[in-house]
């Protein structure tokens, strides 16, 4: 007569070679997983666009509900060599009804007790004063509120024009700013405000 010898499990996995995996199997049973998640829904409209006019970018920002997008045209200053920005100039409005601001992001060394300036020309009479605002770690901001009469006199230009501002040295610094492709940007910047 043959005689049945019932093994607990764990003496049955190691007379078979299997003791790692009923192992493992244990402790996974043992620290469940915590749930997942679901992951955030994809909206049915982009989140963020782009549009190219010449050396402008026009940039729109969805932002959260109630849903509106926030829109500028900005051109950023390289030096050759480098791929990160040295500088950038914005037009835009922070909400539909309020006025055009311009702003200027500047490297950190900058002088803050002279304002920047935006110039048309190299000439320009009246230049655009730009007030400072405060210094992070990737730049020193600048703005004021832009009359529709100077964004109109901007968008006309066809020459370069320049932002200067002293650093903290108390140096001149120019940066060239185009206005290539400004007018159809503000003319597609008005379309979204």
């Amino acid at each position: 007569m043959m005689r049945v010898i019932r093994l607990p499990a764990l003496a049955l996995a190691l007379a078979l070679g299997l003791a790692p995996t009923i192992a493992a199997a244990q402790t996974a049973k043992e620290t469940p997983k915590p749930p997942v998640a679901a992951p955030a829904p994809v909206p049915a409209t982009p989140e963020r666009t782009t549009a190219s006019f010449g050396d402008w970018v026009m940039r729109c920002d969805a932002t959260p509900p109630p849903v509106k997008r926030v829109c500028e045209v900005a051109q950023l200053m390289t030096v050759q060599g480098q791929a990160a920005p040295v500088a950038q100039v914005a037009f835009g409005r922070t909400a539909r009804g309020e006025p055009m601001r311009a702003t200027l992001v500047l490297p950190v060394a900058v002088l803050l007790t002279t304002k920047p300036k935006i110039l048309s020309e190299r000439d320009d009479k009246s230049p655009l004063e730009v007030s400072w605002q405060r210094c992070v770690p990737g730049g020193c901001i600048a703005s004021v509120t832009v009359g529709d009469d100077v964004m109109m006199r901007l968008g006309a230009r066809t020459e370069p024009g320049s932002i200067v501002f002293k650093d903290a040295a108390e140096h001149d610094i120019a940066f060239p700013l185009s206005f290539r492709g400004l007018a159809q940007a503000l003319a597609a910047l008005a379309k979204e405000s």
